[in-house]
């Protein structure tokens, strides 16, 4: 009987304690969550007072410096595609960051260049520019060293760099084309060295000193 009596009583005490751990989580959850909810509460309203400052200080959002933080930091691109005969079905983007290689393209028929090109602009191949639109910013050199008349061109709005005409005349040039209105380098009508004499050295040895 004995045994009996002291099975009863640890079923009790464990039912008891189950009863207390069932009232303690029931309790004690509201609790937490107002406790968690404060404290997100609290952080909001640090967040909209610190970018309330940021931007009576600086007078951008902070949605805006992130924007530009983000455009700040992308990574340079740069596009080889000098391997392309024809730009059939080429599709550049709007803005390259880099540069663009379409030395190999022997024809504009296709081709819609980029609204701005961040590097160098590499169109060597081309004999005319005739209907093509040219990016209105370039932040690096053209070459145009094969064109052979300027009919129908027109240049970009910014070029930082030089532009290359080695097969077109000084006055083809003045004649009938315009711009850029900003040229941060110069309008080159033949190549600061004799690459023809360059290779010959070179084939050479290098043995005479190019002057």
């Amino acid at each position: 009987m004995n045994t009996l009596a002291d099975n009863a009583d640890i079923a009790m005490g464990i039912f008891s304690l189950l009863v207390l751990l069932v009232l303690g989580i029931v309790v004690g959850i509201p609790q937490i969550a107002s406790f968690f909810g404060k404290k997100k509460r609290q952080a909001e309203i640090r967040r909209r007072v610190r970018s309330t400052l940021i931007e009576e200080t600086t007078g951008f959002s902070v949605n805006e410096r992130l924007r530009a933080k983000r455009k700040s930091i992308s990574p340079s691109q740069d596009l080889d595609f000098c391997e392309l005969h024809s730009a059939e079905g080429l599709e550049l983007p709007e803005r390259v960051d880099g540069w663009l290689d379409l030395s190999g393209l022997t024809t504009v028929e296709g081709l819609k260049l980029p609204r701005q090109v961040g590097g160098d602009l590499d169109l060597k191949g081309l004999t005319t520019a005739e209907g093509l639109e040219f990016p209105e910013y370039v932040g690096g050199w053209i070459d145009l060293r094969g064109l052979t008349t300027s009919r129908g061109l027109k240049l970009p709005e910014v070029v930082v760099g030089d532009i290359y005409f080695w097969s077109l005349p000084k006055s083809e040039y003045a004649r009938l084309s315009h711009g850029p209105p900003e040229l941060g380098g110069e309008v080159r009508f033949e190549p600061l060295v004799d690459e023809d004499r360059m290779t010959m050295i070179r084939l050479r040895g290098g043995r005479r000193t190019f002057r």
